[in-house]
């Protein structure tokens, strides 16, 4: 008889949140759409729709772009380009980060509370 496969270390679940898969096995997915959870990883079954992580995820991606918005910001103001063509490419830039960075985020973020057992949804109002 095999013994079962021990959970893996925070470190590892975030590492496989940020690709998008199952912090349990990483090898099912974690999303079904672009931020969208699925109910449960299609390769070990792991519950992961029950997983809250409401605006964790919005929030810490708001904080680790802060540079990256800042350095935008002092080359809309203080470069020698036109504001009628800068101001679209640092829209287009920090919009592109954001879209490019939340679902990583959150599933970093989903990783992060599986392991900790946090959300499991036990403290949900019935």
């Amino acid at each position: 008889m095999t013994a079962p496969n021990p959970a893996p270390s925070l470190m590892t679940a975030i590492w496989r949140g940020l690709r998008f898969r199952c912090p349990k096995c990483g090898q099912g997915r974690i999303f079904r759409a672009y931020l969208k959870q699925a109910d449960m990883c299609d390769h070990c079954g792991e519950p992961l729709g029950a997983i809250r992580a409401d605006d964790g995820p919005a929030w810490l991606t708001v904080l680790s772009l802060g540079p990256f918005l800042v350095a935008i910001t002092f080359f809309v103001s203080f470069g020698h380009f036109p504001l009628w063509a800068a101001l679209p490419v640092a829209a287009i830039a920090v919009t592109g980060a954001v879209l490019l960075l939340l679902p990583r985020i959150k599933g970093a973020f989903i990783a992060a509370l599986w392991v900790s057992g946090l959300g499991n949804g036990a403290g949900e109002a019935d």
